[in-house]
């Protein structure tokens, strides 16, 4: 049986994402595929490039571009940062390269890249808490006679 690519599995919906479970999931997500680009219209879809990889790694980057906005600085910052990790800049080029191309300071990146993976983290437990919300609300019937009781 081959192992899959990725690390951990993603946290339960009983805990809460940090910023260190995003990274995860978008340097996997980048180690799968390397050279994929970092926008990308809404109408394509990023799928496995095998049966090592899930597809459930490539959410995440689906999912940065719902939380964020497809091309706001935040999400191209952590995108960038996420490829450059992934590949040691070999794709793509360095985030120092990345910087001076944009006239951004360092610290700025650093800066945008913190906040989107924070507001993502945060995004994914407001989602997991209105599931399980939503799931508590679900009492399972026993019975016919307990269902009729319940209306």
């Amino acid at each position: 049986m081959s192992t899959r690519q990725g690390g951990a599995d993603p946290p339960l919906s009983s805990r809460r994402w940090t910023c260190a479970d995003v990274e995860l999931w978008l340097l996997a997500a980048f180690r799968a595929m390397p050279t994929t680009a970092i926008y990308a219209p809404r109408g394509n879809t990023l799928m496995a490039i095998g049966p090592d990889v899930p597809s459930a790694t490539f959410d995440i980057v689906s999912f940065s571009g719902t939380v964020l906005g497809d091309r706001s600085n935040e999400r191209r910052a952590l995108l960038i940062w996420a490829r450059c990790k992934a590949t040691k800049g070999l794709v793509g080029g360095s985030i120092a390269q990345f910087c001076i191309e944009t006239g951004w300071r360092r610290s700025t990146f650093e800066d945008r890249r913190r906040r989107a993976c924070q507001r993502i983290a945060d995004a994914k437990n407001s989602a997991d808490a209105a599931i399980s919300a939503r799931d508590s609300d679900l009492t399972p019937v026993k019975s016919a006679s307990d269902a009729m009781l319940t209306v």
